[in-house]
């Protein structure tokens, strides 16, 4: 009965947010975090509750001044997160009305923009100018203050990160004092991943770049010749991720290049086209198959049919998308030397537990450079490896990522503190990251001495600002 009603909620909820961001042109997303009637609720509607007081600054002022008067406060851009860090136990902030443009100068391609700046409106802030990113990661909802804060990534030979884009930031710390910091600060590179724990990102600065067109191509080839073609396929493509199956021989190969070819015909139309059967697909029939069982028996033969795409696109439109269908996500890095061998060991504890209900599941696979702008960012300081474990947000998923958090542990992988983070703390955190633990550790001390910004989440990982019982508000 449970996987049921899981079954249903994933499928109704995808359909609905589909058809809302259609019959709107892409105006509303429904699956999207919101603080409605004094109640939180995040993208997937996992975490909702209400915090003792809810407040939407709209100026910097305000911000510091809230700051220096609370005990705890939290704040959230778009409540895209997989996790508790959204959780606040005493005051809950919204930037949503602390966004927009400040400063433009387009003879340097920069443009500065508030915090709580959703992505895809710093976008339209740029096509404004005639620029772009140089790339982004595939979703634009969040905020460009938490995109950063959660060190969110693309997958690229040579870029990376959304951070690779930022020429300097404003950060409020827990004294309410104002840094303005660039990417060769220790501050910036506690800001970047560090959700939050060592201040408020109130202002960034972007650099970007003249606009252009991106040609994308999605291909099923077998996994065998994607391993054995890797280098070559990185070396080829501006960007390249993969989609990887359980049960299948066959993966989804996924590429990105600039071009000075036109947009194809109805383009737009038909990415939302493509990217709605997909979300469709895997929401109606990807969970009927894995909770009827069938999963093991069709699962190459419906992969070894599935028609490509080729489609050039605004490199905005190419890069990300707006809609997702109800899932979660469980992220790590491992070296790039390891792709292959982890990617199977995860697919592998898949179909072994597969018996016990689990829902529908892919495996994202990306790729980065090192990331020189971060202390503790799951890409810090080497060439690395992205495997994402997407599953259907229904009945059983739970079990699968409560098993793949210790091999994760076992394997001393690094994880993505914006996604699924259940079973990881501080102790494991200064076993990956050793050094730059400490410092960033030293840094929150620093910047955050009474740990306002700490609830239950990251006293978990950092292991500092241990909430009372006494002090938390009504829980999720």
């Amino acid at each position: 009965m449970m996987r049921f009603f899981g079954y249903l909620r994933v499928a109704l909820f995808t359909t609905v947010n589909i058809v809302a961001n259609g019959v709107t042109l892409g105006r509303y997303v429904w699956l999207e975090g919101r603080v409605k009637g004094g109640v939180f609720t995040n993208w997937a509607r996992r975490f909702r509750y209400g915090p003792r007081k809810f407040v939407k600054p709209t100026t910097e002022q305000v911000i510091v001044e809230l700051i220096k008067n609370v005990r705890r406060v939290r704040v959230f851009g778009s409540g895209h997160s997989f996790n508790a860090g959204v959780v606040s136990q005493e005051i809950l902030v919204s930037l949503d009305d602390y966004s927009g443009l400040i400063w433009k100068d387009p003879d340097k391609r920069q443009i500065a923009v508030k915090g709580g700046t959703r992505v895809r409106d710093v976008i339209a802030l740029l096509l404004d100018e005639g620029l772009a990113f140089s790339a982004l990661p595939s979703h634009d909802a969040q905020s460009i203050a938490g995109i950063l804060s959660t060190d969110v990534h693309g997958t690229g030979r040579e870029w990376g990160f959304v951070s690779e884009s930022v020429v300097r930031l404003k950060l409020i710390d827990g004294n309410g004092e104002v840094h303005e910091c660039g990417p060769s600060d220790d501050l910036f590179e506690a800001a970047i991943g560090g959700i939050g724990a060592v201040g408020v990102i109130s202002e960034v600065v972007i650099q970007g770049v003249e606009r252009f067109n991106a040609e994308q191509k999605v291909q099923t080839k077998t996994l065998a010749s994607v391993e054995k073609d890797l280098d070559r396929l990185l070396q080829r493509n501006d960007h390249l991720s993969l989609y990887l199956f359980p049960f299948a021989d066959e993966c989804r190969v996924n590429t990105w290049n600039r071009t000075d070819k036109k947009q194809s015909p109805l383009g737009d139309l038909r990415e939302f086209v493509r990217t709605s059967v997909d979300a469709l697909g895997a929401a109606w029939i990807g969970n009927l198959l894995a909770y009827t069982g069938l999963l093991r028996t069709v699962s190459s033969l419906v992969y070894g049919v599935e028609h490509g795409s080729h489609l050039i696109l605004e490199s905005n439109k190419a890069f990300n998308r707006t809609i997702y269908h109800l899932h979660q996500e469980l992220e790590f890095t491992v070296p790039f030397e390891d792709t292959f061998e982890v990617s199977r060991r995860f697919i592998g504890l898949y179909e072994e537990m597969y018996h016990l209900g689990l829902p529908y599941a892919i495996f994202e696979v990306r790729f980065t450079p090192k990331q020189e702008r971060t202390l503790i960012g799951a890409g810090r300081d080497r060439r690395s490896t992205w495997i994402d474990l997407v599953c259907n947000d229904s009945h059983g998923f739970e079990k699968y990522y409560a098993a793949a958090e210790d091999l994760v542990k076992e394997i001393e992988a690094r994880p993505h503190l914006g996604k699924f983070c259940e079973t990881f703390d501080q102790e494991y955190l200064a076993r990956i990251h050793q050094d730059t633990f400490t410092e960033f550790l030293n840094l929150a001390e620093r910047h955050d001495p009474e740990s306002k910004f700490a609830n239950d989440f990251t006293s978990r990982l950092f292991g500092r600002g241990t909430i009372r019982t006494s002090e938390a508000g009504s829980q999720p």
